[in-house]
């Protein structure tokens, strides 16, 4: 379910959404239309009206639901102002039907000046969906590639005298082929100017072209070289082992070992460092995205059950990933314990007298009576399967948290005071 404040945020979207549509509408219209002249049926002046409408609405919306900018302590109020002082005189250009009043249609031009709308809200599109950027990017490239050329075919369509009898679909498809053609830079000569403002038209599209060449190939290449970056680690890493074994006397079962270590993690965790990710972070953000990733894992262990969020926030904060290879060993029995540790994904076994006891995965912990005794030896032996992901959480930093909590420090090591007295459980208490 949605909150309030996420309900509004959610339709002003969709609102934004129905006026770049329109704003295209126009953008594409308006120009044709004057050049064309074209004839107004129903549907036309339908359009027409409807859209009128909508940029009227906006104004509306705009002054009533003005985005708040929180960042700068901005309140509703001041937030009003500063649309009256801006993008008011755009949106009340945009919405006065200015062909009907006027009967001249060269001054619907104006209202192209809600297109600054769009870009406005491609600007937010782009900043807001991180996954798909850079594709968004291309995406509104070929938008206004595409747009450019509607516009520029409309300007040959005025600069150029067809004949009276060429209908319109004929005039635009000729007007926008030569356009295309000569944004490529693929012309062939089939059009040539003939007149001054012809000549200037068309060594105008030369120069777009050359730029529209030069962009499209500068961001395609800027998008693959960033679409995998683990996969550019990856080999990153695979050159330095490469150069590390030419001067270093490393068996060959150990550069398998690591090839397949780097192999792993840009794989399974995409040469992703949580620590550094969340140290990037401020405090607060810290706080929340640790806890989205932890929580449930915490939740699980009885010794954290019934404390509060913002002890497991703090709890969170020191729980460090690490990764065991196929056969490490995590600890071994006899072992002086000082940290526990909680499984994200593998496969461990737990050993005791060189027998496998059980088998630990996804979601399991093990190793929490660590954290509470001084100098306890470890009870089992546990050792990696496959490639593990776990995380890991030091006594020391344990006591810290718990320092900051002695209510929570009390109610956790009496449960745990409970566990040991119960039954020394080797496969999760040791």
């Amino acid at each position: 379910m949605l909150d309030s404040t996420d309900k509004i945020l959610h339709n002003r979207r969709i609102w934004q959404l129905i006026i770049m549509i329109s704003s295209t509408y126009i953008a594409i219209y308006i120009p044709l239309n004057i050049v064309l002249e074209l004839r107004h049926g129903f549907s036309l002046t339908f359009f027409y009206w409807l859209i009128s409408l909508v940029f009227t609405i906006d104004i509306f919306v705009n002054y009533f639901s003005p985005p708040v900018d929180l960042a700068h302590h901005q309140d509703i109020k001041e937030a009003r102002k500063n649309y009256l002082r801006t993008w008011f005189i755009v949106d009340l250009l945009a919405a006065i039907p200015f062909s009907f009043i006027f009967a001249i249609p060269a001054l619907e031009i104006i209202r192209l000046l809600k297109f600054a709308r769009v870009v406005q809200f491609m600007g937010y599109l782009r900043h807001r969906a991180l996954i798909l950027g850079d594709y968004i990017v291309l995406g509104f490239f070929v938008f206004w590639l595409i747009l450019l050329a509607h516009w520029l075919a409309c300007g040959w369509i005025y600069l150029r005298d067809f004949t009276d009898d060429t209908d319109n679909v004929a005039k635009y498809i000729t007007s926008l082929y030569w356009v295309i053609e000569t944004l490529t830079t693929v012309g062939y000569g089939e059009t040539t100017p003939l007149t001054n403002a012809q000549y200037i038209f068309a060594m105008l599209i030369m120069l777009v072209g050359v730029g529209t060449y030069g962009f499209i190939i500068g961001n395609v290449a800027n998008i693959l070289s960033k679409s995998n970056p683990a996969r550019t680690r990856f080999f990153n890493n695979i050159e330095q082992l490469k150069i590390f074994v030419s001067y270093r006397n490393i068996p060959g079962h150990l550069q398998k070992r690591v090839s397949d270590y780097f192999n792993y993690i840009w794989k399974k965790r995409l040469g992703f460092d949580e620590s550094v990710f969340l140290s990037s972070l401020p405090q607060g953000l810290q706080n929340e995205v640790a806890v989205h990733l932890k929580r449930e894992i915490l939740q699980k262990i009885p010794l954290f059950k019934g404390v509060s969020d913002e002890f497991l926030k703090e709890v969170s904060l020191h729980m460090r990933p690490i990764v065991c290879v196929p056969d490490e060993y995590v600890f071994k029995e006899d072992d002086i314990g000082h940290e526990m540790y909680f499984i994200i994904r593998g496969k461990l076994e737990i050993i005791m007298n060189e027998k496998v006891l059980s088998v630990l995965t996804d979601g399991d912990f093990f190793g929490e009576i660590a954290l509470f005794t001084d100098h306890q030896k470890r009870t089992a032996t546990v050792k990696s399967v496959h490639y593990s992901d776990l995380y890991r959480l030091d006594r020391e930093l344990f006591d810290e948290v718990l320092k900051r909590y002695p209510q929570i420090a009390g109610h956790i090591q009496k449960i745990a005071a409970e566990r040991m007295g119960s039954d020394q459980n080797p496969i999760k208490g040791n």
